[in-house]
């Protein structure tokens, strides 16, 4: 008999571990990063997570029955039970924006809703499949950034909010290569990725979290003068490349999501989260 051909691109050392952390948000500063504009351009990307997370579990679930390798359909399961957990603190932190006087964050969620639905209607395999792989390609960027230029994000800032966010960019850099791989198990071709990423991806992405962050910033009355102004789009400038890096990757047959920078962010961040936790876990969560 022979093995199942492998399908796993994720290192052997890499474990894809589900934890259940929990967090305490009322204790975090309003401005929990260093400004308004990288706390408010987070807080967008949460506003997004609930849905996003919920379509990757559900179009990976659907075709999770068509993968052979043993040790991809590991690595999904573990992903199904780190997304859903992202599901659930997530809501749970859109629940405390919402309390804390952005109430239009939930009309956000039912837009977001609206227009997976309608994405959705699309009944092509390769369609359906792009899309957890393109969540998949922003989340795991917007972490990396996050986690190679920590101290850029929070100028030095440590609260619950911080960790959290430690968190989920832990586990989003461990599963980066799973819902690629399935695409590629299962369509082969990688470059439609870069296509979608193009044409859709990157512009409703980009549109729908600067328009979020934009929104927050309103509430906050923090564009009220010229100054300001300024700072809000060089902010833009600095953070904007987030999301065009690496579009074009998927065009390269031979590609894969995993590289040596990665193995050694991930070492290491994963050494400063878990410390992270167990401090969480020791203090009842702030």
């Amino acid at each position: 008999m022979h093995s199942p051909a492998k399908q796993s691109s994720t290192p052997e050392d890499v474990i894809i571990e589900p934890r259940r952390p929990e967090f305490d948000f009322s204790t975090a500063p309003k401005y929990w990063l260093r400004d308004p504009f990288a706390t408010h351009f987070i807080n967008a990307l949460s506003v997004l997570v609930p849905c996003s997370e919920r379509t990757v579990i559900d179009i990976i679930r659907k075709y999770e029955h068509k993968i052979s390798d043993p040790k991809l359909r590991k690595e999904i399961a573990a992903l199904i039970r780190q997304e859903g957990r992202h599901t659930f603190e997530h809501y749970r932190c859109n629940t405390a924006l919402s309390g804390c006087g952005y109430s239009e964050i939930r009309r956000y969620e039912r837009i977001q809703q609206v227009f997976i639905r309608m994405l959705r209607k699309v009944d092509a395999a390769i369609w359906e499949l792009s899309m957890p792989a393109a969540f998949e390609h922003f989340t795991s960027a917007i972490s990396k950034a996050f986690i190679r230029r920590q101290n850029a994000w929070t100028s030095g800032k440590e609260n619950s909010a911080v960790s959290f966010t430690g968190w989920h960019a832990l586990e989003e850099l461990e599963h980066q290569a799973v819902c690629f791989d399935v695409f590629a198990a299962i369509k082969k071709k990688t470059w439609l990725l870069s296509v979608f990423l193009i044409v859709l991806w990157i512009p409703a992405t980009a549109l729908s979290i600067y328009g979020i962050q934009l929104y927050l910033l309103y509430k906050d009355n923090a564009l009220s003068s010229q100054r300001n102004w300024r700072r809000y789009f060089r902010f833009i400038a600095w953070s904007l490349p987030i999301f065009t890096r690496g579009a074009l990757k998927y065009f390269n047959r031979d590609y894969r999501p995993w590289n040596m920078l990665d193995e050694a962010t991930y070492r290491l961040h994963k050494e400063k989260t878990t410390r992270d936790l167990l401090m969480q876990t020791s203090s009842g969560g702030k």
